[in-house]
């Protein structure tokens, strides 16, 4: 009788330690999902960047499923529209849909530039269409996001720095102070 109790005693540890490891491994979350908490405790959706020059999109949250994009651009601005523990489903400005590994992305922020009516954006002194041009962005052109203004993104593009119109950017509608 005592050998058996003291098996079952085992069995016992051994499950409460595996429910507890299981509880922290992602099948109980330490998070409420209904709420809005996400396992990054980030808010989603939001924009990050690429970190590298060579990222696989796959089709879902793990590499053994197929990889449907390759992304070349570093610095390419992406929307996190879902997330797993490890790891981002992703949305590119095309509107591409994938999964990539968080270690993938950087959360620098970047835009796009998405001229609304010329093939360029006018990059102004300051947050207003009154002041001069610094320089002009073409469309397509990765920019850094360096500050936030309503309305406005002070961008840095090579070695110029000035405002744009947050419109006129891929990637600028998703503040990470509202």
């Amino acid at each position: 009788m005592g050998k058996v109790k003291a098996i079952l005693a085992s069995l016992a540890l051994a499950t409460t330690s595996l429910c507890a490891g299981y509880a922290y491994a992602g099948g109980f979350p330490p998070f409420n999902r209904l709420a809005g908490e996400t396992p990054s405790g980030q808010p989603v959706p939001r924009f990050v960047s690429l970190k590298f020059s060579n990222i696989n999109g796959r089709a879902g949250p793990d590499k053994d499923y197929p990889v449907r994009w390759v992304y070349k651009r570093k610095g390419l601005p992406v929307r996190v529209v879902a997330e797993t523990d490890d790891w981002r489903r992703i949305e590119d400005p095309d509107g591409a849909v994938s999964w990539v590994h968080k270690r993938m992305l950087d959360g620098r922020r970047t835009g796009i530039a998405r001229p609304s009516r010329d093939m360029r954006v006018a990059m102004r002194a300051d947050a207003s269409s009154d002041t001069r041009v610094v320089a002009y962005i073409s469309d397509g052109v990765i920019v850094e996001i360096t500050e936030e203004r309503p309305g406005w993104r002070q961008v840095k593009a090579g070695r110029f720095k000035g405002w744009v119109p947050a419109s006129e950017l891929w990637g600028a509608d998703n503040s990470r102070h509202p």
